[in-house]
């Protein structure tokens, strides 16, 4: 894929534009701007991780967006609803990808589990097939912070204005600027959210090796507890990439239709 990066030069630079890249010149009085068709940045030290099944309209957009503004030399996905839809998508969109299809339902932490153990690269961007990315990622930058910052288990990529704050909890919000990026915390909201999530982040994979297997803890909160105990926290980017789309066709969590499912929910989680 191609990112368009916009040079704009004076006409005596034209020709040594030319002998570089292929361009498009649009001239005006006195200015000439050229268009310089460049590589995207393809990053080799992260796996692309990827949770779908049974959300095939989701799942395109979800890659579009993100795969528009990045790529990935080691992309891994794990349909645990085995369906066919789901797959073609992947394979079209990802052909370099392997697709981890068991024909059987094993649960959403060991499906985690059973994918993570495949992966060689010493970082994971986790993402779920429900997502649209509005902007790039800043993953050298990220993954600067993760090294320099052992106490953050992951960086979520979801702004924080998908995250539905009231007002209240908007105020307990801790922004942090911690070079090379500015960062936010929500810890001080809730006791035990924001350790960690399965929302789309970037994490080390040894994050998941000290705690594995997923597949031990029943409910992702009880995942997030653990990692607060050992004084870990997720870090909200100031400025989020993605945002939520999948609310309407939750797979793990269908929409709660009753009065009771509803505040049962809100009180349990």
């Amino acid at each position: 894929m191609i990112a368009l990066n916009t040079w704009k030069v004076n006409v005596s630079c034209l020709k040594k534009a030319k002998s570089i890249a292929k361009i498009v010149v649009s001239c005006y009085i006195d200015e000439v701007f050229v268009y310089i068709d460049t590589p995207m940045k393809t990053y080799d030290n992260i796996t692309l991780c990827l949770t779908i099944g049974k959300r095939p309209d989701e799942l395109r957009q979800t890659l579009n967006s993100l795969l528009d503004k990045v790529a990935f030399t080691h992309i891994i996905a794990i349909n645990d609803f085995g369906d066919e839809e789901t797959n073609a998508v992947f394979r079209e969109l990802c052909p370099q990808g392997e697709l981890i299809c068991l024909g059987y339902n094993i649960g959403h932490h060991k499906a985690c589990d059973y994918m993570y153990a495949k992966i060689t690269t010493p970082y994971v961007f986790h993402c779920e097939d429900d997502w649209l990315f509005d902007s790039a990622p800043d993953i050298e930058r990220i993954i600067e912070l993760l090294d320099n910052t052992p106490s953050i288990s992951a960086v979520t990529l979801r702004t924080i204005e998908d995250m539905g704050l009231s007002a209240e909890q908007s105020k307990l919000v801790r922004h942090v600027s911690a070079p090379p990026i500015d960062i936010a915390y929500l810890s001080d909201i809730h006791e035990q959210w924001y350790g960690y999530s399965f929302n789309p982040h970037i994490a080390r994979l040894d994050t998941w090796k000290a705690i594995a297997p997923f597949a031990k803890f029943k409910k992702e909160r009880h995942i997030s507890r653990t990692l607060r105990q050992q004084g870990k926290h997720m870090a909200f980017l100031a400025q989020g990439n993605c945002h939520h789309i999948g609310w309407e066709n939750s797979l793990a969590n269908p929409p709660k239709k009753t009065w009771f499912a509803k505040v049962k929910a809100k009180v349990f989680g």
